[in-house]
């Protein structure tokens, strides 16, 4: 893709060129049809191939790395140089469990800053930010993915300082599911208008009635801009795909199926061909119209075809809810049956060990008549798994997919602190690593790497002692771990020749900053499939022109 000239990019394809193109080498006329190559150089490219192997510099062709290393230089006709000043690069991160449509399409703008804000008035200021790109009386709206631990006052913002930060638009923040809604003096006007009860200090009831209220003021053109607008954060945070675990409307408001989140603005976007990053689907069975038959996993797989889609928008698999939880076992059975007998990956939520153990011995019952090795199942979140767990997951080649919504920790949860990612890493089981957002995680990643790498929460304290992995292997989950979890290792999660040109360039030395400032990281430069997706700082006059 064409780039626009900057101080940190040598553009050389001219007119000039063209003019004395019979008298060039074959290679640099082939490179010059239709645009320039793209060089990075002089700085460190962490591959994360197999042998964990760096580079200097890098080349890219369309969309596509034709080489690493060794690749050209700011000299040679029709090559776009990017320096990058000393800078590392990694693969574009891969999330491997989100639940992105959902939370791309709650009302009103979405809140840029909040998952970063570390004190009351940070989080203030990315409210009035929000606010400034409001439609008027439109609602300001954030549900879940924060906790009062990252906030220096250790609590959430009062009615008062809602009020005094957005005045003029009524304001709804709610920490989770089935969590009470806290609101500003606007919100409350409007709700008490509408009969829905609010106390003196701003906080509406979790029965969903409010929450319900919120959501239904959302608009078809106001869900396309915010999905924009989570897009391109996304991007700003280095992730170049996200997998959509589906799922329902926002738990505990209950909204009828007309009024649930659905897949129609991402399917127009994509048919627009306006994606800046990979969406991944896995078909939820909550997101199934009908929720009353269990076998509506299975008349699925049945009649989809596994992968339809391009490589921007396809699906991946089932899960993570599979069949409905008041399912018996023999219907678990079953469902998991037909899943595997299609050929499809599966990923089921467990947390619990009791959970855990259910599905692990149901999936067993399911391997002892087809083998599971090759079809990428996983579970997920698996908190409280157990070494023995591990074990018999490994023996029937069902894989694990851990999430870092234990760095919120919002005194909600009834388990113990997890997952337990050293013992997993030192089994050598194989793992994949997402951050469950919106609701119960953010979705920055950095945030999750964080946890990986210090077992700390939002607040600073060690959760999980022992637990923690090194900062490449917490890498590695986010790329070439995640990618063979998607059936496309040979395209995405590691720089290497002929992979896609998904990748981004840091803000800080990753390897060597104190731990506490992966918090912080602010990647200054995305490409998707050599498409520039976010360019900041250094970058910023990088921008594609056509």
């Amino acid at each position: 893709m064409p780039l626009k000239k900057h101080s940190s990019i040598v553009t050389t394809c001219n007119a000039v060129f063209f003019t004395a193109l019979l008298s060039q080498s074959a290679a640099a006329a082939e490179s010059c049809i239709g645009s320039s190559d793209i060089l990075l150089t002089n700085g460190t490219i962490l591959t994360m191939d197999a042998s964990d192997s760096t580079a200097s510099s890098l080349r890219i062709r369309g969309d596509r790395i034709i080489a690493i290393g060794g690749t050209g230089s700011a000299n040679e006709a029709c090559v776009d140089v990017i320096d990058l000043d000393g800078r590392i690069v990694i693969p574009g991160l891969i999330d491997s469990h989100t639940h992105f449509v959902r939370t791309a399409q709650a009302p009103g703008p979405f809140i840029t800053g909040l998952e970063s804000a570390t004190d009351i008035a940070s989080l203030q200021a990315a409210l009035v930010d929000a606010a400034s790109r409001a439609e008027p009386g439109e609602w300001i709206v954030s549900i879940g993915g924060i906790t009062p631990l990252q906030f220096t006052e250790r609590r959430f913002p009062t009615y008062a300082e809602l009020t005094a930060a957005v005045p003029d638009h009524p304001v709804w923040i709610q920490a989770g599911y089935l969590r009470e809604g806290m609101v500003n003096a606007t919100a409350r006007t409007v709700l008490e208008r509408a009969g829905i009860p609010v106390s003196d200090d701003g906080i509406v009831s979790n029965d969903g009635t409010g929450l319900r209220y919120v959501l239904r003021t959302r608009t078809d053109e106001r869900m396309r801009s915010r999905f924009f607008e989570y897009m391109d954060y996304a991007t700003g945070l280095g992730l170049t795909t996200v997998v959509d675990q589906g799922c329902c409307d926002f738990l505990g408001a209950h909204l009828d199926i007309d009024d649930r989140p659905n897949l129609t603005v991402l399917d127009a976007i994509w048919r627009d061909g306006l994606l800046p990053l990979r969406i991944r689907l896995q078909y939820d069975h909550r997101d199934i119209l009908s929720q009353d038959d269990l076998r509506s996993v299975s008349a699925r797989v049945l009649n989809a075809t596994y992968g339809m889609g391009d490589g921007w928008y396809k699906a991946v698999g089932v899960g993570e809810r599979v069949i409905a939880d008041e399912a018996n076992d023999d219907e678990v059975f079953e469902a998991y049956l037909n899943v595997a007998r299609a050929g499809w990956p599966l990923s089921q939520h467990t947390i619990r060990e009791d959970e855990i153990e259910r599905y692990l011995t149901i999936m067993e019952r399911v391997a002892e008549r087809i083998p599971l090795a090759d079809l990428r199942w996983s579970l997920e979140h698996i908190f409280e798994i157990t070494p023995d767990q591990i074990r018999r997951l490994a023996a029937i080649g069902v894989n694990v997919r851990v999430q870092d919504h234990d760095y919120l920790r919002n005194g909600s949860v009834a388990w113990n602190p997890g997952p337990p990612f050293r013992t997993l890493l030192e089994s050598g089981i194989r793992m994949g690593a997402g951050t469950d957002s919106g609701v119960v995680g953010p979705l920055n990643p950095w945030l999750s790497i964080y946890y990986m790498v210090t077992g700390k929460n939002a607040g600073g304290e060690v959760i999980i002692p022992g637990e923690q992995i090194g900062r490449i292997d917490a890498l590695r989950l986010y790329t070439a771990s995640n990618a063979w979890f998607l059936g496309e290792e040979d395209d995405l999660g590691s720089l290497e020749t002929g992979k896609l040109a998904d990748l981004v360039v840091l803000d800080k030395d990753f390897l060597d900053i104190d731990a506490e400032a992966i918090k912080t990281m602010q990647p200054v430069l995305t490409l998707v499939g050599g498409r520039i997706a976010h360019a900041t700082g250094p970058y910023s006059g990088l921008a594609a022109t056509d």
